[in-house]
């Protein structure tokens, strides 16, 4: 009885001494560039709803597309994200909220167009893409 025990806590002893397998790191590749990659500006202009309720009638907004991935602005939501398909259709989905979205979509002229609308205000996006 005593042998096969030895052999045991031999073995089990010998298994905790060796060391943890390599980490497998990058294994993922980042997705490949879009088309429609770059640095996009523009305005968003209020179509629907008061000062009171909405703020300014227009103000500047940005967009930088990278890998396909869009990181920019909405109206009186701050942040916002979205992907790009490959037929340029993009839904921004603010961060805070992701029940507040812009759809719309890049043009092949680099333009893109999309309507933001809240409880009571809505508003008019066109972003151009610089260079």
């Amino acid at each position: 009885m005593m042998r096969p025990l030895g052999v045991s806590l031999l073995l089990l002893a010998a298994c905790a001494d060796a060391p943890p397998p390599p980490a497998v790191v990058g294994s993922v590749p980042p997705p490949p560039p879009s088309r429609f990659d770059g640095t996009y500006r523009g305005m968003a202009t209020r179509s629907f709803g008061t000062a009171n309720d909405c703020g300014r009638p227009s103000g500047q907004l940005y967009m930088i597309l990278a890998q396909g991935r869009a990181t920019g602005s909405l109206p009186a939501s701050g942040e916002a994200r979205g992907v790009v398909s490959s037929d340029g259709s993009l839904t921004l989905r603010a961060t805070l909220d992701a029940t507040q979205r812009a759809t719309g979509r890049i043009s092949d002229s680099f333009e893109f167009t999309a309507r933001f609308q809240t409880r009571n205000c809505a508003w008019d996006i066109r972003l151009n893409r610089e260079g």
